[in-house]
């Protein structure tokens, strides 16, 4: 399991500017196609097969291979599971209208400065599965966690600011202990952040939407279609303790990832 951001996309990915392509519109340019609708999304599919765009508020967005292709032409390439995208309907007439959840809509992805880049996503580890105590006694503090997280096909999201040392790696994941942070009869789940800037300084902080996919064999744990998840983390500089940072209501079909 790979909870290591390699130290080439470390700027770019705490900016949450991680791009899957440059963005195509120009002030200058007479032609330019403004997006009407923006939404965080999971991805399903291929080059091949074609795109599925699963939205997080709930509607299944299927955009054409020319637009991917135009305006993220390094999706193909990449190991995208999360994005940040903007889009138009399809036909032109109904843009404007309100999306409902759990419809279907062709989409044409639009060029625009403020999205269409990738979302840094990791791994949930199972504490017992972890060779060493590392996630523990390495575990660093977290400058802020937006208190408005979502969890939402297949991944638990949040708004970061961390802090880090330019030149250097760091390691980011979430993890759980299934003997405490699975707890049926409140119906909640209890995930922890890790991070480790991996010095012991910093000099430069940044900030971005960050997904943790989710535990498929929790969802088990649980008799009801929804559950509290509650985020916990290490906040202050000088302490070692996991306080809650956040929580949100999630339904238990949402621990799955969206299948083409």
């Amino acid at each position: 399991m790979k909870t290591t951001l390699k130290l080439s996309n470390l700027l770019v990915a705490i900016a949450s500017v991680f791009t899957l392509s440059s963005c195509l519109s120009s002030s200058n340019n007479e032609d330019t196609v403004y997006a009407n609708y923006s939404s965080y999304v999971t991805i399903a599919g291929d080059s091949n097969m074609g795109y599925t765009f699963y939205s997080d508020f709930g509607c299944i967005l299927r955009p054409t291979s020319a637009s991917i292709q135009e305006v993220l032409p390094g999706l193909s390439n990449s190991n995208a599971k999360r994005a940040f995208v903007a889009f138009n309907l399809i036909p032109e007439s109904e843009n404007g209208k309100n999306l409902e959840k759990g419809a279907i809509y062709d989409i044409t992805i639009v060029s625009s400065n403020y999205a269409n880049y990738g979302i840094p996503t990791y791994n949930t580890l199972e504490l017992s599965t972890v060779e060493s105590d590392s996630l523990i006694t390495k575990n660093k503090y977290i400058q802020k966690v937006d208190q408005n997280i979502w969890a939402v096909n297949g991944y638990v999201n949040a708004l970061m600011t961390l802090n880090y040392q330019q030149n250097k790696p760091f390691y980011i994941s979430a993890y759980y202990d299934k003997e405490q942070d699975i707890v049926p009869e409140t119906n909640t789940f209890y995930l922890n952040l890790y991070y480790n800037n991996n010095s012991d300084d910093y000099n430069a902080q940044g900030q971005a939407v960050i997904s943790f996919d989710l535990p498929e064999e929790v969802a088990g744990e649980f008799s009801s279609d929804s559950i509290n998840i509650v985020l916990k983390a290490i906040t202050n500089y000088d302490d070692n303790i996991l306080q809650e940072v956040g929580n949100c209501r999630m339904a238990i079909s949402d621990f799955y990832t969206p299948s083409f």
